[in-house]
Order: structure tokens, then C-alpha cells, then sequence
């Protein structure tokens, strides 16, 4: 948890219980968890209590589908080793699923009451056994036990793959979850980009991790299309986190300490990403992030009825000149920039930055 606040993160998701069925508590409804192990007890009392004292927000990942216990329905492995195989809902089966999901919820009852996670993050609802109805009543029973509490898309069928996004009013979740790739632009519906450290989920120890350079850009790019990153951290055996890895992460903290003024209580836009520029807003200022050097002239539309008051960068409080015509701004850039990878520019306004629509990034 220390490294995690070094870092600048504000949340935790702890994978709780994966598709293996293998609970990281002590759990009342199953004897097939931690504190049946030599160690003797849960973790995430621990954890839970660590995020509390480092004002970090303390949430669980569980899985849907279970590989250990006889009565998810789902036959492990299905002929074609894809885990989906289709099969008929008949009464039998139905009871056994019925008496799946009632131990699910008596699990996630713990989770909720016991550990106060903020947040219970699903996966696993790919499989034929779960339905659209299942997670509607999930939703519905979650949300009576904590009125506030956030739950992802994935308590439905709200997705099909690890990258799409639906948009269909009548599935339940909070907020959208690709994977592996940064979500579009969205202000109107909440998404959390879900990227690895490394190449891959878990740890593994030769694995290639992000650059300092991706890994703030893919924060820029996230923001800067109006979500948050869940940034995946895989643990050693023992629970540390590989030591490179703690480099990278404090790399970014040091990278966020420094900008959090363009990050944290931002919105993404008003202009929308691409490689080269995207932008967060906070009441009457613009963050432009130039991830690349564009030259003498910054070129970016702009709509009539603001008058820019201001514009410096935000990492050495240099002055930049601005220049006015019609719907566009022209910024005169030095000849070096404050930050080689992301460099912030701040242009005030004399009102409200997110009355201000979605712009192209360029000018024609």
C-alpha cells in the first residue's frame, strides 16, 4: 500500500476469488479458501485495513464462473478446450445453478460487510450458465445490501470478448472494462481502461514491462478520454511485488505527484485524443498533454464565446503566446520542451471549460 499511494493511486482491486473457485478469505460458505491453508487465515483483513490507513479505496475482483465447485454447471474442460461449450438449462441444472448463485451471494455478502469493499469487480460471465437475468437479480441484490456500492459491466452479459463495449440501456453495470487496449472517448457512461505492467496478466518473471513512456502515456491517453486505469501489478509467491516493477510504479508516481493538478478532478476533452495531444479540464483550465513535439505551432480548433486569459506550461510555468483566429488557437511552443514524454500546457479560460463540446485534436 505504500508503494500504491507513492504511485498515486486512489482505488485497490484485489482478485478475491479467480475462476479457479479459490477464496484469499476466510469464508464461511467454503472450506476451500486461506485460512484452510498452513497460513491459517484470509488476507485481505490485512490488505483491507492497509488501504484504510493509506486513504486508498479497498475493492474485490470476483469471478463468476468456477473451475472447483460441482455446482457451477459449466463442464471444465469443454470438448473443444474453449470453456463455452453451450448446453440446455433444464431443471436439473437450473438447481444446481440456483444453489450456485446463493452461495455467490453469501460470499459476496462477506465481501461487501465483512472486508467494505467499495467496489466488487466481475469477471467470468462469458459462459452460457450466466444470463442476462442472472445479473439483473445479481445487481438488483448487491445494490440492496450497499446503496452506494459500484459494480462493473460484467455482472451481465454487457460485453462479448475482452475489448467491446455495449451501450444497451437495459444491461446492468456501472461502468464499462476493456482490456488491454485504452477506451474511446466516452463523457457520458463511466469506463475503467483495464492495461497489465507487463505484457500479461499475473506475474511472470521474464516478462517485458512497459516502458516509463507507456505507461504514463496510456495514463494520458486514459484520462484524456474521460476514464480511469486500473493498472495490473501481478505478485511474487510471497506477495512482494518484483522489485522493477516497484521502479516503474514509482517512476509514474513521481510523473503524477508532479502533474496532479492535470489529473485528479479533471474530465476528459474538450479535445479528443489522438497519439499526439489529448487534454483533461477543471473548471476554468485546459490541460493540453503533448505527447509529442509539435513544432513551433500548436494548431487546435476552438469554438467562439471563449477568450483565453492565460497559457504556460504547467511543469516550469513558462509563458506561451497565444494567437486568436476565428475557430482556432494558434500556441507558440519554445524550442524545448519541460517534459520529453508529456509535457502539460495549461490555457485559462474566462468560463467554464466543460460547457465547451468535443473538438478534433487538428485543425484542417
Amino acid at each position: 500500500m505504500e508503494v500504491a499511494k507513492k504511485t498515486g493511486m486512489k482505488y485497490l482491486i484485489i482478485t478475491s476469488r479467480h475462476h479457479d473457485g479459490f477464496s484469499l478469505w476466510d469464508s464461511r460458505y467454503t472450506d476451500y479458501d486461506m485460512a484452510s491453508t498452513p497460513y491459517g487465515k484470509g488476507i485481505l483483513k490485512e490488505l483491507q485495513e492497509a488501504c484504510e490507513k493509506a486513504g486508498i479505496e479497498f475493492g474485490t475482483y470476483y469471478s463468476i464462473c468456477d473451475w472447483y465447485r460441482p455446482d457451477y454447471p459449466v463442464v471444465y474442460p469443454s470438448p473443444d478446450y474453449s470453456f463455452r461449450e453451450e448446453k440446455k438449462m433444464d431443471a436439473a441444472t437450473q438447481e444446481q445453478m440456483d444453489q450456485y448463485i446463493t452461495f455467490m451471494k453469501n460470499q459476496l455478502k462477506e465481501l461487501i460487510e465483512d472486508y467494505s469493499s467499495f467496489l466488487i469487480w466481475f469477471d467470468g460471465e462469458w459462459e452460457w450458465a450466466w444470463t442476462h437475468e442472472n445479473g439483473m437479480d445479481m445487481y438488483a441484490y448487491l445494490r440492496g445490501l450497499k446503496d452506494d456500492l459500484l459494480i462493473n459491466n460484467r455482472v451481465d452479459k454487457g460485453r462479448e470478448g475482452m475489448e467491446d463495449k455495449r451501450r444497451d440501456a437495459r444491461l446492468e453495470g456501472d461502468f464499462d472494462t476493456p482490456e488491454q487496449s485504452v477506451a474511446a472517448f466516452d463523457r457520458d457512461y463511466a469506463c475503467e481502461t483495464c492495461m497489465t505492467i507487463g505484457q500479461q496478466w499475473a506475474r511472470k518473471p521474464a516478462d517485458k514491462l512497459k516502458s516509463k513512456k507507456e505507461c504514463i502515456h496510456t495514463l494520458a491517453q486514459t484520462i484524456g478520454g474521460d476514464g480511469n486505469l486500473l493498472f495490473n501489478v501481478g505478485p511474487m509467491p510471497d506477495g512482494r511485488i518484483e522489485q522493477r516493477q516497484v521502479d516503474r510504479l514509482l517512476e509514474m508516481g513521481e510523473w503524477v505527484s508532479a502533474n496532479q493538478e492535470a489529473v485528479y478532478g479533471t474530465r476528459g476533452g474538450p479535445f479528443l485524443p489522438s497519439p499526439e495531444l489529448v487534454s483533461t479540464h477543471k473548471e476554468q483550465k485546459i490541460y493540453l498533454y503533448l505527447l509529442k513535439d509539435p513544432g513551433k505551432k500548436l494548431k487546435l480548433p476552438f469554438v467562439k464565446g471563449f477568450k483565453v486569459k492565460n497559457a504556460y506550461f504547467l511543469q516550469n510555468g513558462q509563458s506561451v503566446s497565444v494567437e486568436r483566429k476565428e475557430e482556432e488557437l494558434i500556441l507558440s511552443l519554445p524550442a524545448g520542451l519541460p517534459d520529453p514524454i508529456a509535457s502539460i500546457g495549461v490555457v485559462e479560460l474566462d468560463g467554464p471549460a466543460g460547457e465547451i463540446c468535443p473538438l478534433a485534436s487538428k485543425t484542417n
